[in-house]
């Protein structure tokens, strides 16, 4: 038996600043560099598990030169599991990331949001990014 193949990776946006926003807001990235089993959505920022299986996700995010509050958090079928965050006091680049392996099941969904009044940083450079690959499928039975 084969292994479904599912992994994408995309950065945020090419505009700069993103935020702040009044309400936490789901971060849609939509630069999309591989999405192998077209599991991630970058029109809604949403990766719907294809297989019951162990998934891997990983963001990271870029606060950008001056003074910039930044919280990353990412969701499991509307249910906040990671919130990282930092405050650039020091006037320099600064970046937050953070991963987690969770067994999802078909259907579930995992998106990242930026909390209600911070921002983050993108461009070209491609510094904010969202991934996310199957590690191996959960069968209840092996053929």
């Amino acid at each position: 038996m084969s292994w479904p193949k599912v992994a994408f990776s995309a950065a945020l946006t090419d505009s700069g600043t993103v935020g702040p926003f009044d309400v936490q807001t789901k971060l849609v990235f939509s630069k999309v560099f591989t999405n192998v089993g077209q599991a991630y959505n970058s029109a809604t920022g949403v990766f719907t598990a294809p297989v019951k299986g162990i998934y891997y996700f990983r963001f990271t995010a870029l606060g950008y030169l001056s003074s910039n509050a930044m919280s990353v958090n990412l969701h499991k079928n509307d249910r906040t599991l990671i919130h990282t965050g930092a405050y650039n006091t020091h006037g320099f680049h600064e970046f937050i990331n953070n991963g987690i392996a969770l067994e999802l099941e078909v259907g579930d969904v995992v998106y990242t949001s930026l909390s209600a009044t911070y921002k983050l940083y993108d461009n070209s450079n491609n510094s904010t990014t969202f991934t996310g690959f199957l590690l191996y499928p959960l069968y209840s039975k092996w053929s």
